[in-house]
């Protein structure tokens, strides 16, 4: 009997040694999710560096904000297989100078997602923010450095702020990342998105994120110069991709799905220069490749593949716009089109909007142009038609597919179908900064292989 009391108490002694401990700033609580041991993160972290591994229950409550925004800068590292539970009312932001290094894999990515488990649904909890220092364009007229704004959705005298100076600033690295169920209504008519990038510069590393089943955009980009490379977003309930304020990044490999969106005006792409100014500076002038966007099911208020207006520029490159939306390719506002291009013999000559070798396939309108928001309708606004930007004779390999016409099978093109040994890598010239295109024979976000595709292991397609 002695013998078996030392077997017990050294038993009793390695279980509690086992028990997780939580780290500085963070609340034991008591009960488990998903069978972990949970561990609140509230507040804002100052002069911290916060690590959250697998094999806890990390739960979001309320304003997390990791940093003090250009002050007390801390550090938050989420380890690969960790998942990260948004409780109601609940949201992270990396303010300015502070960063976030997640180091998720193919096969273990890190997650954000709500903590109820049984039924989740969109807009359970808020979704991550990310601020830092580069340009935005949303301060006077003709000033393009050192302008700031606050957040969308908190009272500006606790917001977060954003933007700066700073083009090739790093709020840190994001890899393998999966966020669902965000977006909650944080105010009346403001939702946050489930991922939402503000005046991010271009030294933040950024591959495979997803937005999943969010209440808004899946992500939003204010600003900045942030690349992307692997991006997913599905079945969010506004646009599935969105930029605004001067956003002058890079994107390749890019897979939308709109599908149960229930807001007002839901698109693939909603693409901005600044709604208040359509000339402000810095423009918003991203370049895409590979990029596929799609409107599963029969949702009749599924608007625009891809919107482009109040002034943006765009270059898209080896993109598909396919499915049940209302229109393919939709370009509004006057300042959208006079920093698109110029008609010259009926040719538009491209200069701010540029789709070369893409392909074009919606059961309704395949383009269209709006003269709804323009602040007197008797001016016109259309200075150009979609359809002959479109049809270029200057660019080649755009194409305009009927519908009956098979070019996908799910999102895999067709085998020797338009899309597939069609491709080709951007010009050099159109990119700024340190990300580079990678070489593909194809048209949209994956190519026609048997083999594995980016998003196998780490996403959530359907």
């Amino acid at each position: 009997m002695k013998k078996l009391s030392i077997v017990l108490a050294g038993l009793l002694i390695g279980a509690q040694a086992l028990a997780v401990t939580c780290p500085t700033g963070t609340t034991k609580v008591p009960g488990k999710v998903d069978g972990k041991e949970i561990c609140n993160i509230e507040g804002t972290y100052r002069n911290n560096n916060l690590v959250l591994t697998p094999d806890t229950a990390w739960v979001l409550v309320g304003d997390v904000r990791i940093g003090g925004d250009k002050k007390d800068n801390s550090s938050l590292t989420i380890e690969a297989g960790t998942i990260v539970y948004g409780s109601p009312n609940s949201f992270i932001t990396i303010t300015r100078d502070s960063k976030i290094f997640a180091k998720g894999t193919a096969t273990q990515p890190v997650v954000f997602t709500a903590l109820e488990r049984k039924n989740p649904t969109v807009g359970y909890w808020g979704g991550m923010i990310i601020t830092g220092n580069a340009r935005i364009n949303t301060c006077a007229t003709g000033m393009t450095t050192g302008c700031e704004g606050f957040i969308e959705g908190v009272a500006s005298d606790i917001a977060p702020k954003y933007g700066g100076t700073n083009d090739d600033d790093s709020s840190g690295s994001i890899e393998f990342l999966r966020i669902e169920y965000a977006g909650y209504t944080i105010a009346p008519d403001s939702e946050l998105n489930g991922m939402t990038f503000y005046a991010v510069g271009r030294g933040t590393k950024v591959e495979n994120i997803q937005a999943y089943k969010g209440a808004d955009d899946g992500i939003e980009l204010f600003g900045g110069t942030v690349n992307l490379k692997y991006v997913v977003s599905i079945d969010n309930d506004d646009d599935g991709f969105d930029w605004d304020q001067g956003w002058r990044g890079s994107v390749q490999f890019l897979y939308v799905v709109v599908e149960n969106a229930t807001e007002k005006d839901p698109n693939g792409i909603e693409a901005d220069n600044y709604g208040k100014n359509n000339t402000a500076l810095p423009r918003s002038n991203p370049t895409l490749s590979n990029v596929t966007v799609l409107a599963r099911g029969d949702n009749k208020g599924i608007l625009n593949g891809i919107m482009l207006r109040r002034g943006t520029g765009a270059q898209f490159y080896n993109t598909i716009i396919a499915g049940n939306f209302k229109n393919c390719m939709n370009i509004d506002d006057a300042e959208t089109f006079a920093n698109g291009g110029t008609v010259v013999s009926s040719v538009v000559q491209q200069t701010g909007l540029v789709m070369e070798n893409s392909i074009v396939q919606c059961a309704k309108t395949q383009f269209v142009e709006n003269d709804a928001n323009a602040k007197d309708p008797a001016v016109p606004v259309d200075l150009w038609s979609t359809l002959a930007w479109f049809e270029n004779v200057e660019v080649a390999n755009n194409y305009v597919m009927a519908p009956t016409e098979q070019i996908l099978v799910g999102e895999i093109p067709v085998a020797g179908g338009v899309a597939v040994k069609t491709g080709f890598t951007p010009p050099s010239e159109v990119y700024p900064g340190n990300f580079e295109f990678l070489q593909v024979d194809y048209i949209g976000a994956f190519g026609s292989s048997k083999g594995a595709k980016w998003t196998d292991g780490w996403t959530v397609l359907k």
